[in-house]
């Protein structure tokens, strides 16, 4: 039996498609990976990389080989994302920065996210001592300056690129921002808080702060810090690191830059606003939208609400998307890389890395329900003026004409299209926000070396004293110590003087030749993992240890997943191994599965598990519910999955014949609106076969509300562990082990109570706001968000026959903590007690049960 497996799963692979649209580049541990068509990106980067990595070298920074560098056309999120595992790989988006996104003064912002990725990598690589011993043994998962707070990184390489490139380390809006606050406590800037200034609060004042100390103590100071954070043992500790570098504690330095930074004290209120619209009156950050969700997302600077306080926003979850807010929800367009939706259904969106406006149908309410029309080229989209990098903020008037900012060679200008694209401003100063005032425009510059309200005759409206941005319907935003605040401007003292176009110029965007040579892409140079980790569960009646490692390509196509566990409950060694290549699959499992329910009902195996698996579709087009789990590696999570399996069991401790079980199984998983869903198929071998699935709402603004349902049923001959489900508990199975769970969780009564043909679990959860703590302390590695408590009930049956009888009942609460840990590491943090409330007769659970978990359970 295991041979033929064996010759199947060959075959299996060997009919597997390789063909990639990637090309890549290797050169000396350096693999460079882009899409064919955008060479002009790439050439001029590979001729700057080797210069970077030797700057970088310089300064003590070097650049550890093999290093995987991608052109990510998948990727709009405005930031170079760094990892150390399973690979060393950068990861560049191809879409521009917009209008004050991070590199958004970059004629070339993809060598600034480069050189970025490198310096980072090289701070990563510094360790010694006993971190430098363990790091031969566990690989790249032993790097401790991976743990530092963020405005270590940022201020460290932006000092890096300002002295590489020889310009200034802060932008103007950040140095904006930085003039008008002073420097809050450290705590606020080590993490991402929901107040203000906000999670770019590292950015602001972390940069400066880094050029402080390189001023005052000198660049060898710094690399010392760095060297003896990676050599020490406990890499949340940074204060007594930097005493033993610099003198003087973290805290003692920066309460020093503080002083230095001082402000006269304003009490005047501030909100914390990354974007809003004036009437109706909605504003939304990186925490939520007010009024509406509090929901943590990187949401762009622009949108659009309706009269009935409905709002269009743009989010950034790798792809840019937009996403629709109403009434306790928030759901997800159907199309991926679109972002500033606003006045008169425009957004701009991208063809490879060229920006292009759209503009959609009309949905009778002035929004974007008919983006889905965008894919079938049923939409007007507007190519970019030649040259330009980025477009940001469009707004489109009743006459069809649009206003938007646009990126050349790093300078912001206002360009208006009319059937044909204009350019209204033609400064070396930043132009942004255009907003149209009936038959003219205004719009923000900082020519006067503030941000402020102009008019289209370039007169200058506002006069703040730290700023002035986003002018809409006659209202603007106004910097101040705390924030920001809502004020109105003048336009009805003289009427605005009709813009007029500047001369047309000609733009010189002629490409250069390019003599790349490129190979196919291979997805073996960057599959296998470069690290092993420690493995734990921690639950009330079991311990489990061991160690893993998982891994992809850089297409995240191909992927490999293995891992050891030993449950100390059931004496038991696990293992775990599976392989992915494309829409195909393997696995292996070897775990145990032992159970006792409140009737007697045992179950006590030793289990070896093989799977053939294929997923036609990730259904990656699905609008996002609320809450999804992540997909990593071979974990399935999203879409359809046809599989056949093989299992072996036998006693897990007594001697005992060994039998084979087969079945081939279906699984959807998929979401629509605020709803998930699942369901499972199996036809198991001697005629038996089970249907299970489940549904999960999760809806609400300050108050959320979440409620579940899920359920099975067998048929033929029902055997405990294999077609049956079970209820009880507080967790689902099948985390290590990669398996469907046929446990649905009842919470108040133990795990496994009942075993039966038919069994059904359902619950709600009211999380009711607590506290708005925001709040940590100094250095220490653990910031608090918010606090909530949740109520719930959970009832379900399991039974043959099910009666009214055979109800189980259980409720009780728990507290739920959103927090930081390790400086940008969001988790949230559980305890609960529940209660058996109903249950029949011939059970006897006595309460309360207490509700705890660290990790995932086999």
């Amino acid at each position: 039996m295991m041979r033929t497996l064996l010759i199947a799963l060959i075959l299996f692979f060997a009919l597997t498609s390789w063909a990639f649209a990637l090309v890549h580049i290797e050169k000396d541990g350096i693999f460079f990976y882009f899409p064919e068509n955008e060479k002009e990106i790439a050439s001029p980067l590979t001729e700057k990389l080797p210069e970077m990595i030797a700057f970088l070298a310089l300064w003590k920074l070097p650049v550890k080989h093999p290093i995987h560098i991608i052109l990510d056309d998948k990727l709009d999120a405005p930031e170079v994302e760094v990892h150390i595992i399973p690979h060393r790989e950068i990861r560049i988006p191809i879409r521009a920065p917009g209008v004050l996104e991070d590199g958004y003064t970059e004629a070339d912002p993809w060598e600034y996210f480069i050189f970025k990725g490198l310096c980072l990598q090289g701070i990563y690589g510094i360790r010694s001592g006993i971190p430098g011993f363990f790091h031969k043994v566990f690989g790249e998962i032993i790097s401790p300056n991976v743990i530092m707070p963020q405005w270590v990184e940022e201020g460290i390489c932006s000092l890096m690129y300002a002295l590489y490139r020889q310009k200034e380390i802060q932008d103007p809006f950040e140095s904006a921002i930085f003039q008008a606050s002073p420097p809050p406590d450290l705590d606020i800037v080590s993490n991402h808080p929901q107040i203000w200034p906000g999670n770019q609060g590292y950015r602001i004042y972390g940069k400066p702060f880094i050029y402080w100390l390189y001023r005052k103590y000198g660049w060898e100071k710094i690399i010392d810090f760095l060297r003896s954070h990676g050599r020490g043992l406990i890499p949340i500790e940074i204060d007594l690191k930097a005493r033993q570098v610099f003198g003087k504690t973290g805290v003692a330095l920066w309460r020093e830059f503080q002083n230095e930074h001082t402000r006269e004290p304003d009490a005047t209120p501030g909100l914390l606003i990354t974007g809003y619209w004036s009437e109706p009156f909605v504003f939304w950050n990186q925490a939520g939208v007010y009024p509406g969700k509090l929901k943590i997302r990187n949401r762009g600077r622009y949108g659009y609400a309706e009269p009935d306080g409905t709002l269009w926003v743009s989010e950034y979850d790798k792809a840019s998307k937009i996403y629709k807010y109403s009434k306790g929800t928030a759901v997800s367009t159907d199309t991926k890389h679109l972002w500033d939706p606003g006045l008169g259904r425009v957004a701009v969106t991208r063809k490879g890395h060229l920006p292009q406006i759209i503009v959609f149908p009309n949905d009778s309410k002035g929004g974007f329900r008919l983006s889905e029309k965008l894919e079938k080229d049923q939409v007007e989209t507007i190519s970019a003026p030649p040259g330009i990098l980025q477009l940001s903020g469009p707004v489109r008037d009743k006459k069809g004409r649009i206003a938007v900012a646009g990126n050349l060679a790093g300078n912001w200008d206002i360009w208006v299209f009319d059937g044909q694209w204009h350019r209204m401003t033609n400064t070396l100063s930043i132009e942004m926000d255009p907003w149209w005032e009936n038959d003219s425009l205004v719009y923000v510059s900082n020519i006067s070396g503030r941000f402020q309200i102009h008019g289209a005759d370039q007169s200058q409206i506002t006069h703040s004293e730290y700023g002035a941005i986003l002018p809409r319907q006659g209202q603007f935003l106004n910097l101040i110590q705390n924030g920001w605040q809502v004020q109105s401007y003048e336009i009805g003292r003289q009427p605005f003087t009709k813009f007029e176009f500047l001369p047309e110029s000609l733009i010189d965007v002629a490409s250069k030749p390019t003599t790349l040579e490129t190979k196919p892409y291979d997805p073996f140079k960057s599959v296998w993992p470069n690290y092993i980790r420690p493995d734990i569960f921690i639950g009330a009646t079991d311990l489990q240890l061991g160690i893993a490692t998982k891994s992809r390509d850089v297409t995240g196509n191909y992927a490999t997943d293995a891992g050891i566990r030993y449950s100390f409950d059931s004496d038991y060694l696990a293992l775990r191994a599976a392989f992915q290549a494309r829409q195909f699959g393997t696995q292996y499992t070897r775990y145990p599965l032992s159970y006792q329910t409140a009737l007697a009902q045992k179950v006590d195996e030793s289990r070896n598990e093989i799977k053939l698996f294929w997923r036609p579709t990730d259904l990656k087009k699905t609008k996002r519910a609320e809450e999804l789990r992540s997909s990593d590696g071979t974990e399935f999570s999203q879409g359809i999955e046809l599989s056949v399996n093989w299992r072996n069991y036998k006693p897990l401790e007594e001697e005992g014949p060994t039998e084979d079980e087969f079945w081939a199984a279906l699984a959807v998983v998929n979401t629509w609106g605020i709803l998930r869903g699942w369901g499972n198929l199996e036809l198991l071998s001697e005629d038996r076969q089970s249907l299970s699935g489940g549904i999960r709402v999760l809806f609400g603004d300050q108050i959320l509300t979440s409620i579940h349902m899920m359920g099975g049923r067998a048929w033929g001959e029902s055997l405990s562990g294999h077609n049956a489900f079970r209820i009880g508990g507080n967790v689902i199975e099948g985390y290590f082990t990669r398996r469907p769970s046929k446990l649905f969780p009842i919470r108040g009564f133990d795990s496994n109570i009942l075993d039966a043909p038919k069994a059904a679990s359902t619950g709600i959860e009211v999380f009711w706001p607590m506290a708005n703590l925001q709040t940590g302390y100094e250095t220490l590695p653990l910031f608090f968000h918010r606090l909530r408590l949740g109520t719930f009930v959970d009832a379900g049956f399991a039974g043959e026959d099910i009666t009214g009888d055979d109800l189980l009942v259980g409720g009780g609460f728990e507290l739920v903590t959103s927090l930081e840990i390790a400086w940008g590491n969001l988790s949230s943090f559980r305890i609960g007690i529940s209660w058996p409330l109903v249950q029949p007769d011939y059970l006897d659970q006595k309460g309360p049960l207490f509700i705890f978990q660290i990790g995932r359970p086999l």
